[in-house]
């Protein structure tokens, strides 16, 4: 069994919560959320997300470790708000 497999509910429930953290700041930047997808190595599990800027041609891409090796060192929500704030952030000083 994959980690992505054995994390499955947790992944649902931090892609709801990034979802959701940052319907705010993509309607005040005009963007979209294209892709959140979830990938595995000996770090852990990865979230990417994929944002497209109505200013840019390419999609603005980050991708984050989510899940540590060793397991989830925090709620599923929590870290779905740390990764939407962190992003939101990062948008924001784009603008500056």
């Amino acid at each position: 069994m994959t980690k992505i497999t054995e994390y499955r509910a947790y992944l649902e429930e931090f892609h709801a919560e990034v979802l959701e953290g940052m319907r705010p700041a993509l309607a005040e930047h005009a963007a979209s959320l294209s892709d959140l997808t979830y990938s595995e190595d000996d770090d852990g599990i990865w979230a990417k997300v994929v944002v497209n800027l109505p200013e840019r041609k390419d999609p603005w891409v980050r991708r984050r470790l989510i899940i540590p090796a060793q397991g989830p060192d925090k709620d599923a929500w929590l870290a779905g708000t740390i990764f939407s704030s962190a992003l939101t952030e990062e948008l924001d000083r784009r603008r500056t």
